[in-house]
Order: C-alpha cells, then structure tokens, then sequence
C-alpha cells in the first residue's frame, strides 16, 4: 500500500514541476525581451499557485538608476501579466552591472 501511495506521489510532483515551469516561461519571455542584455535573469513561482513570483534581474541598463527606477522597468515589462491578474504578488531583486 505504501508503494502505492509513492508511485502516485510522483506523477502529482512532475505536474507541479510542469506547472510552475509552464508559469514561469511568460514572465521570463517578457523580460529576456525587456532586458536583452541581462546577465542574470531568473523568474520563481513561490508557491505553486501561479501567481506569486519573485523575478531577479540584473542588467548594465541598471546602471546608475535607483532602485526605484529599477523595478519601474521590471514592472513594465510585466504591465501585461500585472494588469490582467496572472501576477497577484511580484517580488522584484534588481542589480546593476557593469
């Protein structure tokens, strides 16, 4: 019965990774198209919902912008997810590079 229940754990894991992968690439397309140069770009799904992320971008078009204008640019390239509700929560971590 345990080896039962194991087996059907695993295809239930896989889905969940397809999802957050399946939820992730979106954002990421949008940014890559956004921030052509960055040198590190990452996109999570924090809870597996779907709609809570935390994206990382750091990019030389950072350079010498405050934070505040920092996420200003991430927050535009994701107008579109952030206005028709797939973002519900969007942690941003920007740097500049150079």
């Amino acid at each position: 019965m345990c080896a039962g229940s194991a087996q059907k754990v695993r295809p239930a894991g896989a889905a969940t990774i397809r999802a957050m992968a399946t939820a992730t690439a979106p954002l990421r397309e949008l940014l890559q198209q956004a921030f052509p140069d960055a040198t590190e770009l990452d996109v999570q799904d924090r809870t597996g919902g779907g709609d809570h992320f935390q994206v990382t971008v750091a990019s030389p078009s950072f350079a010498g912008l405050s934070l505040v204008e920092q996420h200003r640019l991430v927050y535009a390239a994701l107008a579109a997810p952030l206005a028709d509700g797939s973002i519900h929560e969007l942690r941003i971590s920007t740097k500049g590079t150079q």
